[in-house]
């Protein structure tokens, strides 16, 4: 039996069922002129700004962020390896400015949270309630020679930095592809490993010399580790070398050489990924230090009582995927509707789900799901995963089909 006849015990409908059952807002709709702003046009904030729409009539609500559409960084890897056009992944606003949100092109500089402001280089957008989902920035102090190498060593893990990355590989002068997993947390954590096999596969199907280096930090894979691990063996048992605890201690761009605790590596081409933290807002608005402090189970922020924090900016064991940001919108949505609408019962223990897919060829997948509650007598955050033990075309499936369902939910 081949891989792709397997049974799965992540089911596609499973996965499908889950991820368009939260957007369902309870039928009791709130009502006022509450104004809802909302920092970030990527999964968390897409989902905040629209499900607030649905869950408040009359709300004033505005999405501030300075692209005017949303790129996936999910599948993106397709584009990168070219087997995907950009256009396939970027939707523009107007679906959401149609459904009645106002969208302020421009970057959040700061919050006035006394007043109540979210400082623009242009507006002061007044609120009622905030939602942040300001994403990841990148540590890139801590990779001596990387703010240096910005040029030459792009990265990919926010939106449209992928354009970058796939035209450094279509200029690849041959030689080794050094790529690189940061230390956790960091956004998505199967991504790093996905991005090496489809790349490996890439160097295979143009039978190029040379190898992908894949640089880890982290002593074991955060998750999924024997199913990409089997992966790896099986489909590049040369092509692709998978070193961990190798923490790179400085780059050199000109000379092309990666110094490691391990020793020293020259390249061809390189992308590498620094630590991450959450955006700069957050530290300046006094939410938290490396990442956001808020409350479970309601994203609150531990600093202020009228503002949330949404997506990889917040920290907690929650995993970081575009998929757990989407459903925290709506989670937030529903928990700011209750508070117009004077709704004060108990709060639950539910959490947003998180689920994943990484391609380890164009046509295989794996999939995970993770579910999460909050212990409210231990104060922690409890995870039950669900993983598939073996990459095959039934997850591959499933997350185009998720992906679409999803982008169609976020912008419409």
């Amino acid at each position: 039996m081949d891989r792709a006849s397997r049974p799965l015990r992540l089911f596609r409908r499973t996965v499908l069922a889950s991820a368009l059952a939260a957007p369902l807002i309870r039928p009791s709709r709130a009502q006022g002129r509450v104004r809802v702003a909302v920092v970030g046009g990527g999964w968390g904030g897409l989902s905040a700004a629209r499900h607030v729409r649905k869950a408040i009539d009359g709300a004033e609500v505005t999405l501030i962020e300075p692209n005017r559409a949303f790129f996936s960084c999910p599948l993106s890897i397709h584009y990168i390896v070219g087997e995907r056009r950009a256009e396939s992944l970027t939707f523009p606003f107007d679906g959401l400015i149609r459904d009645g949100v106002r969208h302020v092109a421009e970057r959040a500089q700061m919050i006035d949270r006394t007043a109540r402001v979210v400082v623009t280089q242009t507006q002061r957008v007044a609120y009622d309630f905030l939602v942040l989902s300001p994403g990841i920035e990148y540590m890139e102090e801590a990779i001596p020679g990387f703010a240096e190498a910005q040029g030459a060593i792009p990265v990919g893990f926010r939106a449209f930095e992928q354009h970058a990355v796939r035209r450094a590989l279509e200029a690849h002068p041959g030689g080794d592809i050094v790529l690189s997993v940061p230390p956790v947390p960091y956004r998505c954590p199967i991504a790093p490993y996905e991005r090496a096999a489809l790349i490996a596969q890439w160097m295979d199907r143009r039978g190029m010399p040379g190898k992908v280096i894949l640089l880890d930090l982290n002593p074991e894979i955060p998750i999924g580790g024997p199913t990409i691990q089997a992966a790896f063996a099986e489909l590049y048992p040369t092509r692709l070398e998978h070193h961990q605890g190798v923490k790179i201690i400085r780059v050199d761009a000109q000379t092309k050489r990666i110094e490691t605790n391990k020793g020293v590596l020259t390249y061809g081409t390189a992308s590498l990924i620094p630590p991450m933290r959450a955006g700069s807002i957050v530290r300046t608005a006094g939410l938290g230090d490396r990442w956001a402090a808020v409350t479970f189970p309601n994203f609150l922020s531990a600093a202020d009582d009228r503002i949330y924090v949404i997506g990889d900016a917040v920290g907690s064991t929650l995993p970081k995927s575009g998929h757990l940001a989407y459903e925290a919108g709506i989670h937030v949505a529903d928990h700011i509707a209750d508070r117009v609408a004077g709704r004060t019962g108990p709060d639950g223990d539910g959490l947003p789900s998180a689920i994943c897919f990484a391609f380890f060829t164009l046509d295989e997948a794996m999939g995970v799901k993770i579910d999460a509650r909050w212990n409210d007598l231990t104060r922690d955050i409890e995870r039950r995963a669900e993983i598939d033990p073996r990459i095959n075309r039934n997850a591959a499936q499933a997350a185009r089909e998720w992906s679409e369902a999803i982008w169609a939910e976020l912008v419409g």
